[in-house]
This record gives structure tokens, sequence and C-alpha cells, in this order.
């Protein structure tokens, strides 16, 4: 199952970039998640810890960094936790604004795929909740960077 969200940002890329790759910020902007916990300095082969409500479960969830290029790109994918996934946030220096696509793959149980086009849909709601979410604390709030 594939998601794709993009959002233009009205701050600096540099700025966007340290607040969306400071894992600690992660529950201030996406609701779904709990805690995150990060394993040591944040850079490729870093590893953090994830828990998260979706569809009314709890997920607890391992993952590595497998790609970080400030202040542009960060890739992550699982190490453990329910379903194998593979994800990554791409920052596009706009100038005074930054365009933030995430693209991700989510590899579902042979024994969910008849329910892909549903649940990528309905995936696509926290996705955009999150992503405004994450627009409103950064181009509202100067003091939360």
């Amino acid at each position: 199952m594939r998601t794709h969200h993009s959002v233009v940002i009205a701050r600096p890329c540099a700025e966007v970039f340290a607040f969306v790759t400071d894992l600690r910020n992660e529950v201030r902007w996406q609701p779904q998640i709990k805690a995150v916990e990060l394993d040591g300095p944040l850079g490729a082969g870093a590893h953090f810890r994830e828990l998260r409500t979706s569809f009314g479960r709890r997920f607890d969830w391992t993952f590595v960094i497998t790609a970080f290029e400030a202040p542009h790109r960060i890739e992550i994918e699982t190490v453990t936790g329910a379903f194998p996934y593979r994800g990554a946030r791409i920052f596009e220096d706009l100038g005074d604004s930054t365009r933030v696509t995430e693209v991700g793959e989510l590899e579902l149980p042979r024994t969910l795929r008849w329910a892909e086009g549903l649940l990528a849909r309905l995936s696509r709601i926290p996705l955009r909740i999150a992503y405004a979410r994450l627009q409103d604390l950064l181009e509202l709030d100067p003091s939360c960077l």
C-alpha cells in the first residue's frame, strides 16, 4: 500500500527539516503517534521506536534511518513492527517556503490485500490531518522552533 502527501509550509527549508527530523516533535503534529524514542544521535543508521494508534489499534514499531541528507531528505524502514514499511520525507527549498513530501510503502499481509484500496484511502485522512497540523504549528507559532 503506497502513501503520498505533499504540503507547502511558509518557513525556510532548514527550519522545517530541523523541526520535522527532531523526532521528539512527532507527537506535537501527528495525533496517531503517542511516543518516540531515539537510541542515539540522529543520522543514517540510527534506530528509533514509535508507539502509535491506527484504526483503533496500538502499534509498536522500530525503525532504522536509512538515509539522512540535511536539509533535504530522511528515509526510514522498519526493523520490527506489524507490517514492513519503507518511507521518505523530502524537503524542497522554495526560498521562503518549503515543500515537504512524504512517500511510503506499507506491505500488507495477504489476508488484508483485498482491502488495500480502502485502507489506502482511509490512511490518507490522518496523513492530511498531521500535515495540516504541522503547517499550522510551523506557520502560526514562531516559538515552536
